[in-house]
């Protein structure tokens, strides 16, 4: 008898009329290799028709998906553009090359929280955030009232929330050790690059000055200190820059390793700061030294600090009494007062006059208002005072400071709102070091509090929140110690009791 073998078609598989079984190919994805050759003919196209806008375009365009698919590198990129944004300015003497970090921050906005968008997930708030909002809304509300020019206070809270736009953006991208260590290696290299520069400014002073410096007086010797201005136009932004770099290599010193190489950078980086000749890096890197010394209770650091004071006392008393003099007789005796101390005291009677509110946005203090040249200082005589008239060269010292344009624009309440918002800052920053097992995680959070105690030093002598060159790395290091605070939170340890972390064995890393 014969068995008849009965078997079923495969999935996808259909017999035909005479009992065979015929193939049906899967459906798949549309075959997509025909759109490329088609958006190369419409840029082709495009190029001939308007070859300006076409070319915008891509630019843009390229741009866009190279910060989607690289957002870390993005937001360093963005930083590194902040960081040089007036040596770029100053070589390349082009009018869109000055927005160049603008442009750098919006990039950032538009796509760093595209990930945490599309997986549903809920976008981050940074520390102060709604302290800070509540700065810029006192700001526009201040704006209406004292019926400043839309495009004039647009203008002017956009460059006072650069910053703060910044870190909520850093904040949305996941941040691990690796990356924190990809950051400390890529920060050593740049520290090395501006210590180089340094030294060639040393050996051909004239040169280097003739080519970079933004202001000849401003490179004039102080005492014995050369001012030296490294890869930027003036003294200041490297002095700036080597005092937060020295604390976050003091910081990486008290939490991940102790080697002769961060000693070494260490020891450089302090140099570089004192011979710049400013007051207020050099005062700014001291204050957050001894501030860094006692939040990690080093106390053997301390006694050989009040040790060697005396000795210290002896070598540098020339130099000191030199400066104390030069700031007494520029800030107490002279009869004429500095342009930063007049902006200073008027920015309280800008206040007073404007009461519960401010001059608005672009008004008092800010580039903006310095561009347009506010009312505000033409009713106080400040074309007629040096340093604060309308013309480049006359007014060179109308964004000298960073808190008039705070008070002045937005009012007592503006900016009690922006001080709590650096305050949150100050807070998340120890929190992390305190409450973090990770030993870069603690050094970026050490090394955020740290730099906030150098920039409230020299943010009474010139603007450290607001503009280049460090704002762009303050602010998104804040972006990236708040995803490392959520990511501490979800691990289960404790942000708020002292000591719930358990610090556990970590290797150490020989080199930042």
């Amino acid at each position: 008898m014969t068995t008849v073998d009965h078997q079923l078609p495969a999935a996808g598989v259909a017999p035909d009329a005479a009992g065979r079984v015929d193939p049906r190919p899967a459906a798949g994805p549309l075959p997509l290799g025909w759109l490329w050759p088609l958006l190369a003919l419409g840029a082709g196209a495009g190029a001939v028709v308007a070859p300006v806008p076409t070319v915008l375009v891509l630019a843009v365009a390229l741009l866009l998906a190279s910060a989607l698919l690289a957002p870390r590198l993005t937001a360093g990129t963005a930083v590194l553009v902040i960081l040089f944004a007036r040596p770029l300015e100053h070589l390349v003497p082009v009018p869109a090359v000055s927005y160049v970090d603008e442009a750098a921050v919006v990039l950032c906005v538009l796509t760093l929280p595209v990930r945490r968008l599309v997986t549903r997930q809920p976008l981050r708030t940074f520390p102060g955030q709604w302290w800070f909002t509540a700065f810029l809304v006192l700001g526009l509300v201040s704006s209406l009232v004292a019926h400043v020019p839309p495009w004039i206070f647009l203008t002017g809270g956009f460059l006072m929330s650069k910053g703060l736009l910044l870190a909520w953006a850093v904040a949305q991208l996941d941040w691990t050790e690796r990356h924190l260590r990809t950051v400390a290696r890529a920060g050593t290299g740049l520290i090395l690059f501006c210590l180089a520069a340094m030294l060639v400014n040393l050996a051909v002073p004239d040169t280097w000055n003739a080519l970079l410096a933004s202001d000849l007086r401003a490179v004039e010797p102080r005492s014995i200190l050369p001012s030296l201005i490294g890869p930027f136009p003036h003294p200041i932004d490297l002095g700036q820059f080597m005092a937060l770099s020295a604390i976050a290599i003091a910081a990486w010193r008290a939490t991940v390793g102790r080697t002769a190489f961060t000693l070494g950078l260490l020891l450089a980086t302090a140099a570089g700061a004192l011979l710049t000749g400013r007051r207020t890096a050099v005062t700014g890197l001291a204050a957050a030294w001894l501030w860094l010394q006692t939040v990690v209770r080093s106390t053997r650091v301390l006694i050989a600090l009040g040790a060697a004071l005396p000795l210290a006392v002896v070598l540098l008393a020339g130099p000191v009494a030199e400066v104390t003099r030069a700031t007494y007789h520029d800030y107490v005796a002279n009869t004429t007062p500095e342009a930063r101390t007049v902006l200073t005291v008027d920015s309280f009677s800008v206040a007073g006059e404007h009461f519960p509110a401010g001059a608005g946005f672009g008004r008092f203090g800010s580039a903006a208002a310095a561009e347009s040249y506010s009312p505000e200082y033409v009713a106080r005589g400040y074309p007629n005072i040096w340093g604060l008239g309308r013309t480049a060269e006359d007014g060179n010292f109308l964004t000298d400071t960073e808190w008039p344009a705070i008070l002045g624009e937005t009012g007592y309440f503006g900016a009690a709102a922006f001080a709590c918002g650096l305050f949150a800052i100050y807070r998340a920053g120890r929190r992390l070091y305190r409450d973090a097992v990770a030993p870069l995680s603690r050094w970026a959070g050490l090394t955020l509090a740290g730099w906030l105690v150098v920039m409230l030093v020299g943010s009474v002598a010139t603007v450290m929140f607001t503009g280049p060159p460090v704002s762009g790395a303050f602010f998104a290091l804040a972006g990236v110690v708040t995803a490392l605070a959520d990511r501490t939170g979800a691990e289960g340890h404790s942000r708020s009791t002292p000591g719930a972390a358990s610090r556990l064995p970590v290797s150490r890393i020989s080199s930042p």
